[in-house]
């Protein structure tokens, strides 16, 4: 016979030796009471023998096993609770996924003192953390939800700020979900300019323009003196031939 068989017969003989011991210390409490109350109505005959004889069984389980403590250990019979295995330690990698999913959490969390209806900005799936505690949610293609942390003194939590980001523009912090309605149905400004880099309508500009151009032609020269007086007097004599009517 091996040891280990010796050892699990030798288990199986103390664990029904406690077991008789206590069901047959319950068994003969409940008798005893159900017996002795012999003058009660049957109802409470039965309920206070059933609860003293699981009185007794509780207490003879107890002192039964601390009585055959000793020969278990002397047999080496003694119940052994497994050991649980370690968890492995968690890899950079893991932390910083679990880092991108705790700043989603934290911001769908904190959303909800934006939207109190507890609507799509209060679900975690809704949101991409980073491992910086910042968390992004898409609301339209060129518009977006930042959720970033401000660090409080309360136990270390970390309180959120919201941005609306638009592309082009500056972020602007929002405090309610009223507010990114407003934002979002505001039209997105337009920082274009003109392909010439002029503006239509802007007689300072023409002005400019005119201005550089005689620049470029420099100072005026006899001959152009004479061309100018010279188109002038054409201009004075067409002028007195429609007044005449002969044109």
């Amino acid at each position: 016979m091996t040891d280990t068989l010796r050892t699990r017969l030798a288990r199986t003989a103390l664990d029904t030796a406690d077991s008789i011991a206590t069901v047959t210390a319950g068994a003969a409490a409940g008798l005893t009471t159900y017996r002795t109350l012999t003058t009660r109505p049957t109802e409470i005959r039965i309920t206070l023998a059933l609860a003293t004889g699981t009185l007794a069984a509780v207490l003879t389980d107890h002192h039964a096993h601390k009585a055959l403590t000793p020969l278990r250990r002397r047999l080496g019979a003694e119940h052994h609770t497994p050991a649980r295995q370690a968890a492995p330690a968690p890899t950079r990698e893991q932390l910083a996924a679990d880092a991108r999913a705790d700043a989603a959490h934290r911001a769908a969390s904190g959303a909800a003192r934006l939207d109190y209806s507890h609507g799509a900005l209060t679900k975690a799936e809704n949101w991409s953390g980073e491992p910086d505690g910042s968390a992004t949610c898409e609301i339209t293609p060129t518009a977006r939800l930042l959720a970033v942390p401000r660090p409080t003194d309360r136990d270390g939590y970390n309180s959120r700020t919201y941005l609306v980001i638009r592309d082009g523009e500056q972020p602007v912090q929002i405090h309610t979900i009223g507010d990114l309605a407003v934002l979002l149905d505001a039209p997105a400004a337009d920082t274009a300019q003109p392909a010439n880099g002029e503006e239509d309508g802007d007689p300072w500009q023409a002005i400019g323009r005119d201005l550089a151009i005689a620049e470029l032609r420099g100072p005026a020269t006899a001959d152009d003196q004479a061309d100018e007086d010279n188109e002038d007097e054409d201009i004075d004599q067409e002028a007195e031939a429609h007044a005449a009517g002969l044109l």
